[in-house]
């Protein structure tokens, strides 16, 4: 009773009801996304056909062209010629109209997707940066700046000392190491009295022309170091 006072007095109607009268409200559709690549793909495709269609026109137009030069001025043939001609000339310049503007619209729509991959490549190089820059701040949580230096210092002393073993090994035996100014004023000409006297020695034995240079100096090196060494 309570239920019916309601809908007499109009304070309440059930919802069904009130669907049933006037309809449920319909969603509006959603419009689907266009993809800018298709679009251009596809006047690219009409583009193509226009193309033909002009090629095919022109091919027509140039064996008119020989068909009327043939024919007598004025004849019904010529006309007939004449009036397919001007149709395909008509019909040519449509489709080159519609070429120009499939080249204009496409043009448009490659600037647009030329920005949106921009963009698009802009927001993966940031979130590259973003997981790059958390790699190096864990990288540089897990290094030691001060175990680092000590280990650089340590490569160091290391290096010092295979600088020192290498200079060690590469001591020659039998010659000293210091020499002071008088000692090797005095190591020096005695080594050229010796150069001397070889030299006189080996020209007065052999003739200049079977003497090697290169011979000799080598047997002057061996005999003074031969004689440093005793």
């Amino acid at each position: 009773l309570s239920h019916s006072n309601k809908e007499s007095n109009g304070t309440s109607r059930p919802k069904w009801r009130m669907n049933r009268f006037f309809g449920r409200k319909k969603k509006k559709a959603e419009t689907p996304k266009v993809d800018l690549g298709d679009v251009t793909k596809g006047m690219e495709s009409r583009g193509t056909e226009v193309d033909q269609k002009i090629a095919k026109i022109e091919k027509e137009l140039r064996a008119i062209k020989v068909k009327i030069k043939k024919t007598k001025p004025g004849s019904s043939s010529r006309r007939v010629l004449s009036n397919k001609a001007k149709q395909l000339i008509r019909q040519r310049n449509m489709y080159a109209k519609n070429r120009e503007q499939l080249y204009n619209q496409q043009f448009n729509a490659e600037q647009i997707q030329f920005a949106k991959d921009n963009i698009d490549n802009t927001k993966q190089m940031v979130s590259a940066m973003k997981s790059a820059k958390e790699d190096f701040k864990q990288g540089m949580k897990d290094l030691n700046i001060d175990e680092i230096e000590d280990l650089h210092d340590d490569m160091d002393e290391l290096l010092e000392d295979n600088e020192e073993l290498n200079e060690i090994m590469g001591r020659a035996y039998g010659v000293p190491e210091e020499l002071d100014e008088d000692e090797l004023m005095n190591e020096l000409d005695d080594l050229e009295e010796e150069f001397e006297e070889e030299e006189e020695q080996e020209t007065e034995e052999t003739p200049d022309y079977l003497v090697s240079a290169a011979s000799a100096a080598n047997n002057r090196i061996e005999r003074y170091l031969i004689k440093r060494s005793i």
